[in-house]
């Protein structure tokens, strides 16, 4: 018969423990053994910010644009838009040249003009004409391109000239747009040609646009210009045969003397019937009261 003495409880209470430690050791295995099995998130658990969702720095990073991120930026508001080059740029002679021997040679580049005909007339300071010589715009109808032409000259002394080029209209002969240098003639001595960089366009008209239609007895001209006397230019408006319409003077907002700068004007005109007409800007000489340089857009006039 079995009797309770310590001996025979510490026993009891060994085998006890061994078996809870047997049976933890088996559970312990089982999960293991299927530890391919999904577990679900606690509910606290945050899921990681997504590609589209922004993630704010611990600390302030200081970005620096890439070259390619930069390449497509776009200009800001208040940069200044690019100018178009001259349309009658001429490249030889430059302003100040001294030309000693005939003949003189012209060349340049311009833009597309009427079957690509442009005119060059060389004058006196006084207005005297010395030669009109035509010449052709080296390009395909419809696009810039180089022209050069030599002009043959007389002279006794030493005189200071004009040499005008320009484009005229198909419609009325007058002159759509026109370009000058001021050179010195002479008739001894040594040549001295000024070198010349291509630079924007010396009278660039914004309003109205190339082929606006223009009603209610005024149009606004505006844009933008290089005025060569006191800044000041004349606005002119055409009738479809070429006659002015009307004509007042403009100042140039310019910051200083030899600078460029916007103009505007609103100029009346009158009409009887809806006709092709043109909006002229000139740049009028003090000396010989001829052009300096003349820009225009074609337009319709109407009542």
């Amino acid at each position: 018969m079995w009797s309770f003495t310590p001996a025979r409880w510490l026993i009891g209470l060994a085998s006890f423990v061994l078996l809870i430690f047997l049976l933890v050791a088996c559970t312990t295995g089982g999960e293991t053994a299927v530890s391919d099995t999904i577990t679900p998130l606690p509910a606290t658990f945050t899921p990681l910010p997504s590609p589209t969702t922004p993630v704010q720095p611990t600390t302030a990073v200081r970005q620096t644009p890439t070259p390619e991120a930069s390449e497509g930026q776009v200009d800001p508001p208040n940069q200044a838009p690019e100018q178009p080059e001259e349309a009658i740029l001429i490249l030889e002679p430059g302003p100040g040249s001294r030309i000693a021997a005939s003949p003189l040679r012209v060349a340049g580049v311009a833009d597309p003009t009427f079957e690509q005909n442009l005119v060059i007339r060389l004058l006196l300071a006084d207005g005297t004409e010395l030669a009109l010589v035509p010449t052709t715009i080296q390009a395909n109808i419809g696009e810039r391109g180089a022209f050069e032409v030599e002009v043959p000259f007389a002279v006794s002394g030493e005189q200071q000239a004009f040499v005008q080029v320009y484009a005229t209209s198909a419609r009325d002969g007058g002159i759509t747009h026109l370009s000058s240098v001021g050179i010195t003639l002479a008739d001894s001595g040594e040549s001295q040609i000024v070198p010349v960089e291509p630079h924007p366009e010396r009278i660039q008209i914004s309003q109205p646009a190339l082929g606006a239609t223009v009603s209610g007895g005024t149009v606004t001209v505006s844009g933008t210009a290089l005025a060569s006397f006191e800044q000041t230019l004349l606005v002119e408006v055409l009738d479809e045969a070429g006659e002015v319409l009307n004509a007042q003077p403009v100042t140039v907002e310019a910051p200083d003397l030899g600078q460029p700068g916007p103009f505007s004007l609103a100029l009346s005109y009158e009409v009887s019937a809806s006709m092709p007409g043109r909006i002229v800007v000139r740049d009028v000489s003090p000396a010989f009261g001829g052009d300096v340089h003349l820009a225009s857009v074609e337009v319709t006039l109407e009542p």
